[in-house]
């Protein structure tokens, strides 16, 4: 439950703030891999799976990051010959000119496992949608794209290496390519992250001219699943890991990743799903983060009531 609180008076008559209160998940309901997205004077959040309405990767928006309302599931299902028939998972939307880009994970499901998953992209006019698809992206089989544009203009794409992958990349493992166009990779993916048996859901944040790659390492279903980071000093790395992990499994929260980083009130957020204790469901949750020189940390994952401060 979110409540939000406007209007405190301080000291100086001239100065308002408020207060934003919530606790832990934002949502109560099942809703993995969130990204949270500003467009319009709206936060948009869209995360994995079947929407309400038969549709896929449902989008819900706020004004303040407290009342949430569902708008639609941003794709169709394609047919039994597409590919983009099953899994629909880690959407991640970026507006590029008018047109707004939603990369997401999918497989046509006629191949074992998930062997078949790859990243694809939708398009619409607005960031509500309805996006079309329009179809993959990356060549060989791949999870967790995620979009990226420097300020000189370059577009990247970084993503995770699926099973079954036939090009000699290793599943489990970050890779990133240049993007030739918001459609097309240029071909030339370079691994990034291979510390861990297997990373995913990686992120980009730029500050100060670093470039901190954020990411998930675990089994998504169980309690070793968590965020940490590396830093760069180029988008196609190299990048060093760091020690310290954004978020971890504590007492309440099971398993806390796959997250998005934002900008909201002058500060910095993460958005990420975690498991209740019992691992029935995944639920939405939202913490902020301190960068500060090369450190990335958080009071995450959060379960009681938060107050924050805004000027």
């Amino acid at each position: 439950m979110l409540v939000f609180l406007v209007g405190c008076q301080s000291k100086k008559a001239e100065e308002k703030s408020s207060t934003l209160t919530y606790t832990n998940p934002i949502i109560d309901r099942y809703m993995a891999d969130p990204n949270m997205v500003f467009e319009n004077g709206y936060y948009y959040l869209i995360n994995s799976h079947e929407s309400d309405d038969g549709r896929f990767l449902p989008i819900h928006k706020s004004k303040d990051l407290v009342n949430w309302e569902f708008i639609r599931g941003a794709v169709e299902k394609g047919d039994s010959t597409s590919w983009n028939y099953e899994n629909f998972w880690a959407p991640e939307v970026i507006k590029i000119d008018s047109i707004y880009y939603l990369y997401y994970t999918a497989s046509p499901g006629t191949t074992p496992g998930n062997t078949g998953n790859h990243v694809g992209v939708a398009t619409a006019k607005t960031i509500e949608g309805p996006y079309q698809d329009v179809g993959r992206v990356l060549p060989h089989s791949s999870i967790d794209g995620h979009p990226f544009i420097d300020d000189d203009g370059q577009m990247y794409m970084y993503y995770t290496i699926e099973y079954g992958n036939i090009d000699s990349l290793t599943a489990g493992q970050i890779y990133v390519d240049k993007m030739i166009s918001p459609t097309e990779v240029a071909g030339n993916p370079v691994q990034l992250i291979n510390h861990h048996k297997w990373q995913e859901g990686p992120w980009i944040l730029k500050r100060n001219g670093k470039y901190f790659l954020t990411y998930s390492v675990g089994g998504w279903d169980g309690p070793t699943y968590h965020v940490r980071y590396a830093i760069g000093d180029s988008p196609m790395g190299p990048f060093e890991e760091q020690p310290n992990k954004i978020l971890e499994t504590n007492e309440i929260v099971k398993g806390p990743g796959h997250h998005s980083l934002f900008r909201a009130y002058d500060k910095d957020w993460i958005i990420y799903h975690g498991w209740d204790t019992a691992y029935t469901a995944r639920y939405p949750r939202l913490d902020l983060i301190e960068v500060e020189g090369n450190k990335i940390t958080s009071d995450g994952p959060t379960f009681t009531e938060q107050t924050i401060e805004i000027k």
